[in-house]
């Protein structure tokens, strides 16, 4: 092969490692430089160069950049205050609390935000380091997808210690009822995410929704992890509460999905999903199919 037809049959591979730095995101710096030696052209890539707007897709995702994404959290903001309102008719004064409670949430987690930020200039230039930051933007994004202003954040506890007596109590019950409403629709979802696979019958699908909603728990915090909050307590659910739900075939299929899910636990706990003293159900783990004897 002469000098001609070396330098055509590398080109493709040049141009796949372009493609590839551009579909993980990396700026124009981070250019493949072409360089020609005795064998033809050499591919001498350097390392990805994130740009600094790559963070805040990465941290606010759909919001696309922090402005945005503090746009969408002072809109949630006042629908929190207007919904407290409609439940406990608030005082001009306990609305004026909340509001700056809440002002208080937003300003720590975007302090949160440059935190990571700093972190972040420090490493885009070096691959090597990269990975570490996605320990600290993770958490970012989960707080983003479940909400600033859930039971641990400043506007609810302000809230609660700004009620009076009686509209604790009216918030306490819609909350409830929220609350139930909501893990209905996760556990009907896993539900049918399971129908897909086994599949069950109409009665199936009632008897297990009903067992599901009297033997679990909602998730500590509603998020993007709540299929599995199901799944998990689910697989820990005593055998002859669940096993009686499914014939033979289905129980088996059923076994090993929910035998998959058995090392969830520790990190939906370390996501906020599941609090670390919640058990996630009765103790009680489906066992592994015994081994076919002939």
């Amino acid at each position: 092969m002469n000098r001609t037809e070396r330098r055509l049959t590398r080109w493709p591979r040049v141009l796949a490692v372009l493609a590839l730095l551009t579909t993980i995101g990396v700026s124009a710096t981070a250019q493949a430089q072409l360089e020609d030696d005795e064998d033809g052209v050499v591919a001498n890539v350097m390392q990805p160069v994130f740009a600094d707007e790559n963070f805040d897709q990465w941290v606010f995702q759909n919001q696309g950049n922090a402005q945005a994404g503090r746009k969408r959290i002072e809109t949630m903001l006042a629908l929190q205050t207007d919904e407290a309102d409609r439940v406990c008719s608030l005082s001009e004064l306990q609305k004026k609390k909340i509001q700056l409670a809440g002002r208080g949430d937003i300003k720590r987690f975007f302090d949160r935000v440059e935190e990571v930020r700093k972190k972040f200039q420090l490493v885009k230039n070096d691959q090597n380091k990269f990975q570490e930051i996605w320990q600290d933007i993770q958490p970012l994004q989960t707080t983003l997808s479940t909400g600033l202003f859930d039971d641990d954040s400043i506007f609810r506890k302000t809230l609660r210690k700004n009620l009076t007596d009686e509209q604790s109590r009216q918030y306490d019950k819609v909350e409830q009822e929220r609350r139930t409403f909501r893990y209905r629709a996760k556990v009907e979802f896993a539900v049918a995410m399971l129908d897909n696979g086994l599949p069950l019958n109409d009665e199936q699908r009632q008897k297990l929704v009903a067992l599901l909603l009297a033997e679990t728990k909602p998730p500590k915090r509603f998020g993007q992890y709540d299929y599995y909050v199901v799944m998990v307590q689910m697989g820990k659910l005593p055998e002859d509460k669940l096993k009686p739900l499914f014939d033979d075939g289905q129980w088996r299929m059923l076994r090993q999905q929910l035998n998959s899910m058995r090392g969830m636990e520790p990190w939906l706990k370390q996501t906020g999903a599941l609090s670390d003293g919640d058990d996630a159900g009765p103790d009680s783990k489906p066992q592994e199919p015994a081994a076919k004897t002939d």
